[in-house]
């Protein structure tokens, strides 16, 4: 008869699987961050072979439908929006967790110095300034819009143990603010001088993007930076100390 794994194994396999795949999804998040750098900086795709990495920064023009942020209902180009919680850190201290998040953007040109490059494809990765649409506490009612679009997102919980704690903890959670909701959208509108990272589309007609962002690229790798590094140090460890209880 096979013996079953001891509760040590079993926590330090979990552990290892859960800190492996948050390292290997950080790890493509810093790659494709790196992407910024690493793109050849060009003015047109002429003589550019398909699949070429590339960089161009121009004025961004409209080219089809725009998109309509759900909470500020301002039309853009591209576009990220995101719903946070306050929530408290593993180091006991009040931060915002994003609860629903999407980055997307529709087919939309930049100018450059020299012509007008097409962007083919919905980008992977929008990195603009954000904008804190609505910020709403526990029990607050949310804009009209902003209400129902949470009405309409089956991913969103419409409450969680920080917007209904315990009555013990109530008290302790209403002077952290815990539960309160962010809502943040970043958005590119047309006239806005934008840089964007990809490949060169197979058929030669404009660009697949990685990247569409609105700064500098040492800036653009900073903000990515922000969220990677933290996902690369977390997985890291709970993969190390996974290995550990397994090994040691």
């Amino acid at each position: 008869m096979v013996s079953a794994p001891s509760g040590s194994v079993l926590f330090g396999s979990v552990l290892a699987l859960i800190g492996g795949l948050v390292l290997a999804f950080s790890a493509r998040y810093v790659w494709r961050a790196t992407a910024v750098r690493r793109a050849r900086k060009v003015s047109s795709l002429a003589d550019t072979p398909p699949g070429t990495l590339v960089r161009v920064s121009g004025t961004a023009k409209q080219a089809s439908d725009l998109l309509t942020a759900p909470f500020s209902g301002q039309d853009c180009l591209a576009l990220r929006y995101a719903v946070e919680e306050r929530r408290l850190s593993p180091g006991l201290l009040p931060w915002f967790v994003t609860l629903h998040e999407t980055a997307g953007s529709n087919p939309f040109r930049v100018r450059t110095s020299e012509t007008v490059v097409d962007v083919v494809a919905p980008a992977r990765t929008v990195v603009l300034d954000r904008d804190v649409v609505a910020t709403v506490p526990v029990g607050g009612d949310p804009p009209g819009r902003i209400a129902r679009f949470e009405e309409t997102i089956a991913a969103l919980p419409e409450t969680t143990f920080w917007r209904d704690p315990p009555s013990i903890l109530r008290p302790l959670v209403a002077t952290l603010t815990l539960g309160t909701r962010r809502y943040t959208e970043q958005r590119a509108v047309p006239d806005e001088d934008l840089t964007v990272v990809g490949r060169v589309a197979d058929d030669d007609d404009g660009i697949d993007p990685l990247v569409v962002s609105d700064t500098t690229p040492t800036a653009t790798i900073l903000r990515m930076a922000k969220t990677a590094v933290a996902g690369v140090a977390i997985g890291g460890l709970s993969l190390g100390v996974g290995l550990a209880v397994l090994f040691l």
